[in-house]
């Protein structure tokens, strides 16, 4: 693999985790203008979660880079 295909994967891996934060934003903002607050224990875990979701990308783009799985989790056939 070459820098500009690692560039490329770092910018994809950018991109998924802004959507990431982009949609739990939406949600937590959706949902403190519904409701009024959010419990500080929801929004605690919430945040939790999301960083979650923005490691699982990028472990799964640094395997990507060693060859150990393929980014993002394409079935070979």
């Amino acid at each position: 693999m070459d820098i500009g295909g690692i560039l490329v994967g770092l910018l994809y891996v950018l991109l998924y985790c802004a959507v990431i934060i982009l949609v739990a934003f939406a949600i937590r903002w959706v949902v403190v203008y519904a409701l009024g607050s959010i419990d500080a224990n929801i929004d605690k875990w919430g945040r939790i979660v999301v960083g979650l979701f923005c490691v699982i990308v990028v472990v799964s783009w640094l395997l990507s880079l060693l060859g150990l799985a393929q980014f993002p989790f394409h079935v070979r056939l």
